[in-house]
């Protein structure tokens, strides 16, 4: 899983909350800001097979000339253990792009500071009363002074 290196124009607070979010905690995957995708990763294992060897037995033999214990061979398996890598599958979480991890939640980012209002989605600041502007901080007229 990559991690995105935070712009410059994040807010201090925002990396704090960024560094200190991902330990120990998990995000809630019923969040409709959180995206998953499956990563794959390896594992050792040790494994059991069956391993060949020749077996070398002697017999009598049946020729006078050779009327000596004569060899036979017989292939004859037994377990053995190797190492092995196997490839395992897991789901993992993160927050969708424009959001970033804040305790189990992913929350909106703003690059640009909300003055006078809140981040409700990514680059988006719901305003004030009073207030305008992208970052809200532009102060509107109250109506009766603009039509005097």
């Amino acid at each position: 899983m990559a991690l995105l290196a935070p712009p410059a124009a994040w807010p201090l607070g925002v990396m704090l909350v960024l560094g200190f979010s991902t330990r120990g905690r998990s995000l809630n995957p019923d969040d409709p800001n959180v995206c998953s995708h499956w990563e794959s990763y390896a594992v050792t294992i040790q494994e059991s097979y069956a391993h060949p060897f020749d077996q070398i037995y002697y017999t009598r033999c049946t020729d006078i000339l050779n009327w000596f214990k004569c060899t036979r061979h017989r292939i004859s398996y037994k377990t053995a253990y190797r190492r092995g890598v196997r490839t395992m599958y897991r789901r993992r979480s993160q927050c969708c792009p424009g959001y970033f991890e804040s305790g189990d939640l992913c929350v909106p980012l703003c690059t640009e500071e909300c003055s006078h209002g809140r981040c409700v989605s990514p680059d988006t600041c719901q305003c004030e009363p009073g207030w305008g502007g992208l970052d809200c901080s532009s102060g509107e007229r109250p109506y009766l002074d603009s039509h005097r």
